[in-house]
């Protein structure tokens, strides 16, 4: 294992990060590198924005720290990390948005709450992914060693998409889109590769495309690409086509993490998609599983589990099938927030964040998982 740290947000609603100011993240660096963490992701776009944009189009919320001072703490987090050795990186969700914000006239193909799910093929929004990107660049690229793109719920079917599609399966000898929705229902079998295909295609233009703006920039950064895994009851499922993905991208590092962030379910079968898969495809791996993150799915669920139980899972798992790279998310819970909550965190067995990630980083070390 290369690196191991903390994948964090600064954006509103994640319930981490947001109100940092320069000393509270001297205080994180500090306790990362004194715990032999080497290593962090910084998502200032999720589904909210964490950032200082000029782009009329990405929510701007006046109490987040990072746009009151004008990226000034996001700047200091970057250098403070650097000058402790600890490798940043920037994650970047570019297909979800804040709908009241974006102003297309469209429907997304899927919402939650205020936050709308869009894909490539809707008009505009892969010119809006490349503005995001570049205004970033701009913003930050000289200050980074990395990049994490996230293209989260970019997949899903909608009218506008069939057309498309249809042209692209006359093109690969594959079934029409009325074929395909004509699903004959047989749980031994996954009738969906013809449009997990075509999604994982267009997925890789939009990456391609990214790439072209990050290097015309002037912006050498690693650029990796997170992939969606849905673990559920009794089934893993991949909703991108790991071998036509890595011969398109062989240099992109592939992000892989388990939906539910629940090590008690499927834990070798999601290890299998997680790490063994790309891993006999040549490709690095860079897993992210559970810190100091008190979500479940569903949101109001009360599981029978501690953030201890989960970490320890964790760093078995990540002993054994040795990911290149290992990140922990949440390193903080300052709010009631989707991700990380300082109201939900005791009944996962800690009063404080700082105690807990302390406790996390105390516990790699202890099982000798560590750089």
């Amino acid at each position: 294992m290369k690196e191991i740290g903390f994948w964090d947000y600064t954006c509103p609603t994640h319930g981490s990060l947001e109100h940092y100011t320069t000393d509270d993240w001297d205080r994180l660096l500090d306790d990362m590198a004194a715990g032999g963490f080497n290593s962090l992701v910084l998502g200032i776009k999720w589904l909210t924005t964490g950032y200082r944009s000029r782009l009329p189009w990405l929510d701007q919320r006046a109490d987040n720290a990072a746009i009151a001072t004008d990226n000034a703490t996001i700047h200091h987090a970057l250098a403070g990390a650097r000058k402790r050795g600890i490798r940043p990186r920037l994650l970047l969700v570019a297909s979800i948005y804040q709908m009241t914000d974006f102003g297309l006239n469209f429907t997304p193909i899927g919402q939650w709450g205020d936050h709308g799910h869009y894909d490539v093929d809707q008009p505009g929004v892969t010119e809006r992914i490349l503005a995001l990107f570049g205004e970033v660049v701009d913003l930050f690229g000289r200050e980074i060693d990395g990049i994490v793109v996230e293209l989260e719920f970019c997949d899903a079917e909608g009218p506008h998409r069939i057309a498309p599609y249809n042209r692209w399966a006359a093109a690969n000898n594959r079934p029409d889109f009325a074929t395909i929705k004509n699903v004959h229902l047989e749980p031994r079998s996954y009738p969906f590769n013809d449009w997990r295909d075509y999604a994982t295609q267009r997925r890789i233009d939009t990456l391609r495309a990214i790439e072209q703006t990050v290097r015309a920039g002037g912006c050498n950064a690693e650029l990796s690409s997170l992939v969606e895994l849905a673990n559920g009851d009794g089934v893993c499922v991949s909703n991108v086509n790991l071998p036509v993905l890595q011969k398109a991208l062989p240099h992109w590092p592939l992000v892989t993490y388990d939906s539910i962030y629940d090590r008690r379910v499927n834990r070798l079968a999601s290890m299998d998609f997680c790490i063994h898969q790309p891993r006999r495809l040549g490709m690095e791996v860079f897993y992210l599983t559970r810190g100091v993150m008190t979500w479940t799915w569903p949101p109001d669920a009360t599981w029978d589990t501690t953030l201890q139980e989960q970490w320890r899972m964790s760093l078995e798992d990540a002993a054994a099938h040795n990911p290149d790279v290992l990140w922990f998310m949440g390193s903080d819970a300052r709010l009631d927030g989707l991700v990380c909550s300082d109201k939900k965190l005791a009944r996962w067995g800690y009063e404080n964040p700082v105690t807990a990630r302390r406790a996390l980083m105390a516990m790699a070390k202890d099982m000798g998982v560590r750089v």
